[in-house]
């Protein structure tokens, strides 16, 4: 997926469990018609994937959410793998709802 495709992103600085530290950036792309009945949108998770394939569903919501909803679930297997996700301007830790927020968190 090219980088001017994505609509959506977000950068952070990640830890793995060795100590190894990378630019974890996170991105959605416009959802594209491929039919009538289906549509495709373009997620990355540059840092961890050099390449996600796009997320297919019947409509641009359904392959939105499907892309989101693929991001969510790499961020948090790496986060419950012993990865750390801190913020690039001051280094302060990140919490998962604060990254990727979900309907039945609190507020």
């Amino acid at each position: 997926m090219a980088t001017g495709n994505l609509i959506a992103t977000r950068a952070v600085l990640a830890i793995d469990p060795k100590g190894r530290e990378f630019t974890l950036t996170i991105g959605i792309g416009q959802p594209y018609a491929i039919s009538a009945d289906e549509w495709a949108c373009a997620v990355c998770a540059h840092g961890l994937y050099d390449r996600l394939a796009d997320q297919h569903g019947i409509d641009s919501w359904q392959s939105l959410q499907l892309a989101y909803q693929l991001i969510a679930r790499l961020v948090e297997h790496f986060v419950q793998s012993g990865g750390r996700l801190l913020w690039l301007e001051d280094g302060k830790p990140i919490s998962l709802s604060e990254l990727i927020p979900h309907l039945n968190h609190a507020a």
